[in-house]
Formats: C-alpha cells, sequence, structure tokens
C-alpha cells in the first residue's frame, strides 16, 4: 500500500487521481524527499524554514533530487529558486541507474502511467500549436535554390547550437517495443546544459551529431525537433512508431496534433517502382503501401520524414513540397527567454 504522502506528491505534479505514478515515487524518493518535493516552489533557506530543517542539509537534498530529475532551479535576485519539473517522466527515464537498479517493474509501471493516465489526458486542444514538428531526411529535399528553410534542415539546425548533447530516449527506454538503439536522443542548448549538469547525458560534436542522425536515418527513425524559433530548440529526437510518446500517442493511442508534418509529401513514379516494399517498412505512419506490386502513397497520412524516398533502390520515390514557408514559420512557438520557465512549476 503506497504512503499517502507519495500520493499528495503525485497530486503536485499534477496527477492527483494516478494509479502508478505514486508508486513510481515510492520507488525513488525518501519522504524526507517527498517532504521538501510538497515544500516547493522556494529557496533552501525558504524550504528549510517551513521544514525546520538546516539549510545546510535542505541544499543537499535539492542537489539530490535536481540530479534525480524531479526539480530544476533558476537565479532570482542572486539566490537560487527551485520548483518541481513538470516534464517529470522524459525527465526520469534518461537516467539508467534508476531503471538498473528497480529493474522490468519501474520501467512498467511508466508504460501504464504513460498509456492509461498520460497520453489520454494530453488536452492537445489548448496547444496553439503542435508541440514538434517532423524534420525530412535533408538529402531527400527537392534543392530549389531559396526554398528550403533553416528551419527544415539538421545540418542548419545543428550548426547554429551552442551546445549538443546526446542522451537516453525515454520512449524506447520505457516501451521496450523494438531493438532500435535508445542512445540517440539529441539535446539542444540550454535543454542539453540541464542534462549535462545532472550526468545524464555527454556532450558531442556537431559532427558526431551528423554521424547520430545519419545511423538513425539508415534505421529508418523519424526525425523530430520541438516546434519552436531556432532560439528555443530543446530536442532533436529520432522516433520509431512503435515506441515514441509522439508517434504511437498518434498512430496508436489516437492523439491527433501533437506533431506538425513537413512541408513535403513522398510521390512514386510507377515507371521506376519495381514494387520491392522497403517504403512501406520504413514508413512510420502507416502512409505508403504495396497496390498490384506498386508503391501507393496515402497523401493524408505522409508526414514527409523522406524515410521511403532515402533508401529506395531505384529512385522511385522523392518528396515534393506541397506546402508554403508559411507552413513552418507561422507556426513556431515563440522561444521563451530562459527554457526553465517554461519547465519549472511555480
Amino acid at each position: 500500500m503506497v504512503e499517502e504522502i507519495y500520493r499528495q506528491l503525485s497530486g503536485a505534479y499534477g496527477f492527483p487521481e494516478s494509479k502508478y505514478l505514486p508508486e513510481i515515487l515510492e520507488m525513488c524518493l525518501t519522504k524526507e524527499e517527498v517532504s521538501v518535493l510538497l515544500s516547493l516552489s522556494g529557496t533552501p533557506e525558504e524550504v528549510a524554514g517551513k521544514l525546520s530543517i538546516a539549510v545546510s542539509k535542505v541544499t543537499v537534498i535539492l542537489k539530490e533530487l535536481f540530479n534525480k530529475g524531479f526539480v530544476l532551479y533558476k537565479q532570482v535576485d542572486s539566490k537560487f529558486r527551485y520548483g518541481l519539473n513538470k516534464d517529470l517522466w522524459e525527465s526520469i527515464l534518461p537516467d539508467k541507474r534508476d531503471f538498473e537498479k528497480f529493474g522490468g517493474k519501474f520501467l512498467d509501471l511508466w508504460k501504464r502511467f504513460h498509456d492509461e493516465e498520460y497520453i489520454p489526458n494530453f488536452d492537445t486542444s489548448e496547444f496553439k500549436l503542435a508541440y514538434a514538428r517532423v524534420i525530412p531526411v535533408e538529402k531527400t529535399i527537392p534543392m530549389k535554390w531559396g526554398e528550403i528553410l533553416p528551419y527544415e534542415k539538421t545540418s542548419e539546425i545543428l550548426e547554429t547550437a551552442k551546445t549538443i548533447a546526446v542522451t537516453e530516449c525515454a520512449c524506447r527506454t520505457m516501451s521496450r517495443q523494438c531493438d532500435n538503439p535508445t542512445d540517440v536522443c539529441l539535446l539542444i542548448d540550454e535543454f542539453a546544459e540541464i542534462f549535462l549538469e545532472r550526468g545524464i547525458a555527454k556532450r558531442i560534436s556537431k559532427e558526431e551529431a551528423s554521424s547520430i542522425l545519419a545511423l538513425t536515418e539508415d534505421l529508418g527513425l523519424v526525425h523530430q525537433l520541438n516546434n519552436s524559433e531556432s532560439e528555443g530548440y530543446q530536442f532533436l529526437c529520432n522516433c520509431c512508431s512503435c515506441c515514441c510518446s509522439i508517434l504511437r500517442g498518434m498512430t496508436v493511442l489516437g492523439k491527433k496534433g501533437i506533431t506538425a508534418k513537413s512541408r513535403y509529401v513522398s510521390s512514386v513514379d510507377s515507371e521506376l517502382c519495381d514494387g520491392c516494399g522497403i517504403c512501406a517498412t520504413r514508413c512510420q505512419f502507416g502512409a505508403m503501401n504495396l497496390v498490384d506490386a506498386m508503391a501507393v502513397v496515402d497523401k493524408e497520412k505522409c508526414f514527409g520524414c523522406g524515410l521511403c524516398a532515402s533508401k529506395c533502390p531505384t529512385s522511385a520515390i522523392q518528396l515534393i513540397q506541397v506546402r508554403s514557408p508559411e507552413h513552418i514559420t507561422d507556426h513556431l512557438e515563440k522561444a521563451p527567454s530562459r527554457l526553465v520557465e517554461t519547465l519549472m512549476i511555480e
């Protein structure tokens, strides 16, 4: 039986009726840590006053909670102010130390929480804009001068990043539905710095990041970027529809509007197509099918990722532009002045 204090904390993270999150929290946290979390937001001095314990002890606990992914902090008037991390499961699961310690039950609880509570209660109607967007395989984009936007090119996204890090994919770590690698989730700038400070990401060069993207393209994984102005980039993830919270959330769990299509759709040249079916096996959206030994595109389902075109042995598939630049430029989230402002519960 899970103790009531963990149910209170589950409510503080936004899931007061959860069947699974309290048990997850009980596995991860001591009651002393929970007491500190329930006292947030605040500075170490403020929390120490609420709990009548030493500031030095609270400071140590908050640092450990940051390393575990439960809190974030910002500097206000020369003091560190802490708050709960609203992106909880995405922050906890890349840390191998927890699931290696707690085993399969820990990941099973996260998966049930995600599939039965997190995604079903994920209200996409509150989004003015999509949370993420698909980035095409760059070599498949039609190369017409002046038409390709920096927002569409993985090379440009990496080139403008100040910091790049790689960490474990929370989705595949949790779902365990395929054999694709987990250590291919790219983090950018402030988001990368948070994971680096916690010690659960590795700083990499632009060249190393490009190699990871090439590997994942070869494996048939979809590039997705958070749908922001370039100053607000957080992640460039490489996703499969069997595990990815976003893609699986749409294709299996029925949540629409989480990710935006690229400006392109696939087009098949019937004279070149030999009906090999590679495109159908690589499509994560169910948009490519064989009809009478010929590849056929469902343009409504196609998100323009380019994975089919990138491996077509006869070059029968090309991406064609069907949306104007405004499809991207008019539908970007405004970059926050500080990312932590959007991630921290106060």
